[in-house]
């Protein structure tokens, strides 16, 4: 067997004469300009790609981006794992791909006859990991997917202990999108807690080589590339293990072109892309700057009507059930667009059930305590292609909000999530396909309702419990000595 890294989190895994991809992420940016690959994918290599199959984890899109799937025929068979909704198989057969290739959970599929794939769903909004398996050699790719608990222990059951376990170690989500109007100082995210968790995770696997993985990504669009500075790198992430001294499981950053193999062990390019990556991601900005000024050009000529808005809303207010919708009375949410020098404003009332223009002069933080900022033409392309959840992902908005409103904030972004997912309305919950997916997947549901009752009697979900422990130091004894974990859950 031998594996290449891509890109963020594009692998190329290869043996007898087969090739998979994995989320191959290979050109051009992703969420509006926001995400560049870092480093970028040299065209030689995505030249050399000649896969016999394709296989995607989730329907985000720096994993599930069609310009470079579009790179390789239309009949190459795509793998996806056969969660509770259909999108990412409707969406691929838009695409122009047929033969679409649905896996249950913990269902395998032989790519050759001593190559086999097994797919775990995981995660109420469906991601997933897979296991690579060659006679001699096993990869775990969690890539975004944190699968834990009963689930975990059940994968690593079915298969040998990994070789290599790829996973995430930086952030992908949108906490740190919000500003708190009323405590501008308020932390709204521990960026070192992700190398943290890395750690648990791939701990937690048991494998004997963890490579940093699917965070190798930088923000270039002007109003994102303030995010690098808290993007969270391999390198950092092996100052953590020499800091606290962790021998297993081994640490190899690994980058775009890097190798291993069974014959041959393992291949670096050898360029260092984070030593001075401020420097670098200065003139890899400069080097977009044609493309990403064209995109600016685009987005200060948007504009967002009530038409583009009553695509989207009334059919997600009417998914709502009433106790939540009752939830927002009196809390209504305020869509704030800009374009250029141009503003419009919205305002979402989600207890009534209704959406109004309003005029820019009547907006204060006071009466209006739960605002929205992004860029209309963001909006407009989100509202259209239904994906409003994947906002706070690109951090190409900005959620205005009161210590008070943030609760609603945070519910309201999981309505979107839900929505979007095809979770609600709740009556999608009865739907054959939801059923046996769930049932098939009983230990995560003992999982969930296990971190739910956790967090209602402690007022906070307690992950640590279901992962290996932290390396910490001791409080007492020897100065500077790590006690630290390395058995399972």
């Amino acid at each position: 067997m031998r594996f290449t890294v891509l890109s963020h989190a594009g692998l190329l895994v290869e043996h007898q004469g087969v090739q998979l991809l994995s989320d191959p992420w290979l050109i051009g940016s992703t969420y509006w300009r926001s995400w560049w690959n870092y480093p970028p994918v040299a065209r030689e290599l995505v030249a050399s790609l000649k896969p016999n199959y394709i296989y995607l984890t989730h329907i985000h899109w720096d994993h599930f981006q069609s310009a470079s799937l579009k790179l390789f025929p239309l009949d190459t068979p795509i793998i996806v794992p056969k969660g509770h909704f259909e999108r990412m198989k409707r969406d691929l057969h838009g695409v122009g791909f047929k033969k679409v290739i649905e896996l249950n959970h913990a269902e395998s599929i032989n790519l050759a006859p001593d190559f086999r794939l097994t797919s775990y769903a995981f995660d109420l909004l469906s991601d997933s990991a897979l296991v690579l398996e060659s006679p001699k050699v096993t990869l775990l790719n969690l890539n975004d997917c944190k699968i834990m608990g009963g689930p975990l222990r059940h994968l690593l059951r079915r298969h040998k202990r990994p070789d290599f376990v790829f996973a995430s170690h930086s952030s992908a989500n949108s906490r740190q999108c919000f500003e708190i109007i009323d405590a501008p100082e308020t932390e709204v995210d521990d960026v070192q807690k992700y190398i943290e968790r890395f750690y648990q995770f791939v701990t937690a696997s048991g494998a004997r080589y963890a490579v940093p993985f699917a965070s190798n990504q930088c923000y270039l669009h002007k109003e994102t590339f303030r995010f690098n500075e808290s993007g969270r790198t391999p390198l950092m992430v092996n100052e953590y293990w020499e800091k606290h001294k962790i021998t297993t499981p081994e640490l190899k950053v690994m980058v775009s072109g890097d190798a291993w193999s069974e014959d041959e062990g393992f291949k670096f390019t050898g360029v260092d892309w984070f030593t001075d990556r401020e420097r670098l991601l200065l003139e890899y900005q400069k080097e977009k700057s044609a493309v990403l000024e064209d995109f600016y050009k685009k987005e200060a000529a948007a504009r967002v009507t009530m038409r583009h808005m009553t695509h989207f809303f009334p059919e997600f207010t009417n998914a709502l059930p009433y106790l939540v919708r009752r939830k927002f009375k009196g809390h209504p949410i305020i869509y704030v667009l800009y374009a250029g020098e141009n503003r419009s404003v919205y305002k979402v009332d989600l207890y009534e059930k209704s959406v109004s223009e309003m005029r820019f002069d009547e907006l204060n933080d006071e009466k209006f305590p739960l605002q929205i900022h992004l860029s209309s033409y963001v909006m407009r392309h989100a509202l259209g292609v239904n994906i409003l959840a994947h906002l706070g992902i690109g951090k190409r908005v900005r959620y205005r909000v009161t210590r008070a409103e943030k609760k609603y904030a945070d519910l309201y972004k999981t309505l979107l999530d839900l929505h979007e997912y095809e979770i609600l309305p709740v009556k999608n919950f009865f739907r054959p396909r939801s059923i046996i997916n769930w049932l098939q997947r009983w230990r995560e549901v003992i999982l969930f309702a296990q971190l739910a009752g956790e967090k209602i009697w402690t007022g906070s979900f307690n992950l640590d419990r279901h992962l290996v422990p932290a390396p910490r130091e001791e409080s007492s004894g020897a100065a500077g000595r790590v006690e630290q974990s390395a058995g399972a859950t």
